[in-house]
């Protein structure tokens, strides 16, 4: 089961009435969901991954779940959520250290 942040980031094309939806179905590994992708806090050094939802099914990532700080519809979606959290981060922190914003 996957871990979420409290204050979830979204895609903007990703309608209001289905997030609770498109959540729970990530949340409980759904497999007939319409695919979303995923920024995640990184395990490693990096800051931040992009995964693609059905990605998160396979038996690894159940064992070690990733904490889901933004969802998009498409990919250029989440390249988008991350320019935006990184330009919160620098405006509040003047630096760009994602992991501790």
């Amino acid at each position: 089961m996957q871990k979420f942040y409290k204050y979830i980031y979204w895609d903007e094309n990703i309608p209001e009435k289905k997030r609770n939806q498109i959540k729970w179905r990530v949340k409980v590994s759904f497999r007939k969901m319409k695919p979303v992708y995923l920024v995640t806090l990184c395990e490693g050094p990096d800051q931040l991954e992009i995964y693609y939802s059905p990605i998160l099914l396979q038996n690894f990532y159940r064992k070690n779940p990733r904490m889901i700080i933004g969802i998009a519809a498409t990919y250029n979606g989440a390249i988008e959520i991350i320019r935006q959290i990184t330009e919160e981060c620098f405006q509040e922190n003047h630096n760009c250290d994602l992991k501790y914003y």
